[in-house]
């Protein structure tokens, strides 16, 4: 029998949204139905109306709160602690005030407004009762209870956050929305309010004479749009200028070619192509599209190969420019000759916007003076213009360690980690050539370890921690005997933090971790029951950084772990953890969170035989990797 039919949750790098990376294992679905008479059918039978009919009436088939005072609409209905319930219900004839939802210990966002509505919501046992808590004037219909299967983690990262692509390019992770923009091939004379001088036809839009707009009224104010637009004719000067609102948000496009471009809409609302010369200019195939970038799950493929999914840090990029090398920002010593936006090469992030130095040997390029103390990471990305070559990558204000880099003519991100013991740090590419290098990317951050890259142009940009957890999934996990296991690696070994993927009920009384630990090339098994007593099963000399296949087992009585092929610590359990509903890749406390790289992660309902568990985590695994190779044949990249 196939590993993938005894599985109850497997994670991978597969398909996702804002806030969510969905799980291959188990699918969506819903249980049945546990509300009676959510359609007010048949009055307020099975619902309690505090206040009674001077504040709630069943008519119509809806029930309406005709009133502001404090009173609840709720019904008793039979649910598990610890399971998570998809709640859907209607609102119309919003008037004023507000309505929740509370399903036990989980409640919605609060409600001023019709329309329709849908929460997930975990019940903690604190109430037997699905309850509508209302302020608020106007009337509920269509409501639904039912239990939802998913393991799908939820994300959380609040920023943007940068990952190396399936082409090997540096971009932002990020959801698009649909076109908002209406005959952007220009296909007919319509949909378009043309100024002066812009004629439609033949496929594209052109412009001769004084300066005006061609615009659809599409967008959201301080909303994040993707732009994308074709210049395919240019003379006498011409040029176009992207306005999102009132103010112009593009630099002058005054070159044939494709461009793609990033602006948050202001003011009032307007996509505008303003020619501001007396030039001519011709465009086609412009598209507009909302770009989400706020916790999305980075799908990694740094290092070719299999994708991972990423995990790290808070950091802050502390260089300022990190590829605008024009500024003055940036130190060119005597002997260095930039050309900045050089179109040679395409960059690291697939556009033309790397700058060439052409150097003597002895001088280069630097950043000094930045404020911070302690261990510093710098990083860069270089690339030689021609053959192989060599520079240095140091601190200019007081270097502990220099690296001699090696550059090719294929673009690589070189690193430099030390601790100068002073409160001024900074990075300095030195020694360049005189057949000169590329540079882009540029990097400072706090931390013993360099992180996926973060953009700057002005000021310094932090991106905060990824945070992957999923409650309410106490079906899929077996107390009395399962597996936990894990493929992936650490982004630093050791570090004096513990990085934890772990199985719990939300607290530290009934919890099972994997532990990759704060001690280099040491990982730690953990259990612990609700009476407090906890088993430890250690495993020394294992690399951290490696990709490791790590399988922890639990059952009545044996605690075993298993890493890359065989069996490498047991122990007597001394107390099995009861009621674990949660899968968090840090422990409950989200103190000992796991950063790294995640290429699967999966949990069973039984205690694996030594034979399933070579097949998982040994080097060839027959009958595993051959039926989840076709799965994963099968499987699309989702993006929603």
């Amino acid at each position: 029998m196939s590993l993938l039919d005894d599985v109850s949750i497997v994670v991978t790098p597969n398909g996702y949204k804002a806030g969510e990376l969905y799980a291959v294992k188990p699918t969506f679905a819903l249980g049945s139905e546990l509300i009676t008479n959510g359609d007010f059918s048949n009055s307020f039978t099975n619902w309690v109306a505090e206040g009674g009919s001077s504040t709630w009436v069943a008519e119509d088939n809806v029930a309406k709160k005709i009133n502001s005072s404090n009173f609840s609409l709720y019904q008793t209905i039979t649910r598990t602690v610890g399971k998570r319930y998809q709640v859907n219900f209607d609102v119309s004839e919003y008037t004023s005030g507000t309505l929740s939802v509370s399903l036990g210990g989980g409640t919605s966002t609060n409600i001023t407004s019709s329309g329709s509505y849908s929460f997930n919501l975990v019940w903690d046992g604190s109430s037997s009762n699905i309850i509508f808590r209302s302020t608020f004037i106007g009337s509920i219909d269509n409501i639904s209870v039912k239990e939802y299967t998913s393991a799908d983690m939820d994300v959380t990262r609040a920023t943007a956050g940068t990952r190396v692509d399936e082409d090997g390019l540096v971009n932002y992770a990020e959801v698009l929305g649909g076109e908002e923009i209406t005959n952007g091939d220009f296909a007919t004379d319509s949909d378009w309010t043309k100024g002066i001088g812009w004629t439609i036809s033949g496929g594209s839009a052109s412009h001769t004479g004084g300066a005006s707009y061609l615009s659809q009224d599409v967008l959201q104010v301080d909303t994040l749009y993707k732009v994308n637009i074709s210049v395919t004719a240019v003379s006498g000067g011409g040029f176009v200028q992207i306005y999102m609102g009132n103010s112009p948000a593009s630099v002058l496009i005054s070159q044939i070619g494709d461009y793609t471009y990033y602006f948050t809409s202001q003011s009032s609302v307007f996509l505008g192509f303003a020619l501001r010369s007396l030039g001519d200019v011709t465009i086609d195939n412009v598209s507009v599209k909302e770009a989400a970038r706020d916790n999305v799950p980075r799908i990694d493929y740094t290092g070719g190969g299999c994708p991972h999914i990423l995990a790290e840090p808070q950091r802050t990029n502390l260089i300022q420019y990190s590829e605008d090398f024009s500024q003055s920002y940036w130190n060119k010593q005597s002997g260095v000759t930039p050309t900045y936006n050089t179109t040679e090469t395409l960059s690291p992030d697939g556009t033309y916007n790397a700058t060439k130095f052409i150097g003597n040997g002895s001088s280069g390029v630097l950043r000094a003076g930045v404020s911070i103390t302690g261990v510093v990471a710098r990083s860069v990305y270089l690339k030689s213009v021609t053959g192989t070559v060599n520079v240095v990558l140091k601190d200019p204000n007081q270097t502990v360690t220099s690296k001699s880099l090696t550059v090719t003519t294929e673009w690589q991100r070189f690193d430099l980690t030390e601790d100068n013991t002073i409160t001024l740090q900074g990075i300095w590419i030195d020694d360049i050539p005189v057949s000169g290098i590329y540079m882009w990317g540029a990097q400072l951050e706090e931390g013993s370890y360099a992180t996926s890259y973060i953009p700057t142009s002005g000021s310094t940009v932090t991106r905060n921690q990824d945070i992957f957890s999923r409650d309410g999934i106490g079906s899929l996990i077996n107390d009395s005997e399962g597996t936990l296991y894990f493929e992936g690696s650490a982004l630093e070994n050791g570090g004096g933090i513990h990085r934890i993927i772990s199985l719990s009920d939300g607290s530290y009384d009934n919890l099972i971790y994997i532990r990759i630990d704060s001690t280099a090339s040491r990982f730690r098994g953990f259990s612990r029951g609700s009476s407090g007593s906890y088993t430890i099963i250690t495993v020394n000399s294992i690399p951290q950084t490696d990709n490791n296949k790590i399988a922890l087992v639990w059952d009545a009585t044996n605690f075993r772990i298993w890493i890359n092929g065989s069996e490498r610590a047991t122990a007597t359990i001394n107390n099995l953890p009861v009621g674990m509903n949660t899968l968090n890749l840090a422990d409950p406390t989200s103190s000992g969170n796991f950063f790294g790289k995640v290429k699967q992660l999966q949990v069973y309902n039984t205690a694996l035989t030594d034979e399933q568990l070579l097949q998982l985590t040994g080097e060839s695994g027959t009958d595993f990797y051959e039926s989840y190779a076709e799965m994963a044949a099968a499987l699309t990249y989702t993006i929603q």
